[in-house]
């Protein structure tokens, strides 16, 4: 069967517009990037990404097709993008985490921190025993509430 699947036709072929061929001060071949462009396989430096990627990018691509042509997280080229086509910046996917709130006495946690600083508190060691044969019985450290 000589077939073709849908969309697996001849596409255009894009081009960086240069004479040049390599960009010393950027660390960039723009012979890589072009192959990257139309999606043949390469190694790109992270330089050569961000470039490639921005070129995609004003193409009107999204983020996964981008990613995928240049080898990259999709998560990765958005952050790039957020932070102006440059390296580092906050990733996307990262979460603020609230600190934990302070132990207080009554805590299985106060008492590990009675322990560590050498004093005896019988109301954190009643705590922790009651935390431990909960965790014996149940298989779980949280306190049920009812």
């Amino acid at each position: 069967m000589n077939g073709t699947r849908l969309g697996a036709g001849i596409r255009e072929r894009l081009y960086v517009s240069t004479t040049d061929t390599y960009d010393e001060t950027a660390d960039l071949d723009y012979i890589a990037i072009e192959y990257a462009l139309n999606g043949e396989r390469v190694a790109l430096t992270p330089a050569e990404k961000i470039h490639a990627a921005r070129i995609l990018d004003a193409r009107g691509l999204e983020p996964t097709p981008i990613a995928r042509r240049i080898g990259s997280d999709p998560a990765t080229v958005t952050g790039w993008k957020n932070n102006g086509w440059k390296p580092g910046g906050k990733h996307p996917k990262t979460r603020v985490r609230t600190p934990r709130p302070e132990p207080v006495c009554g805590e299985p946690r106060m008492y590990r921190r009675h322990l560590k600083n050498g004093e005896r508190c019988d109301t954190c060691r009643a705590a922790n025993a009651a935390a431990d044969r909960r965790y014996r019985a149940t298989g779980s450290q949280k306190q049920v509430t009812t």
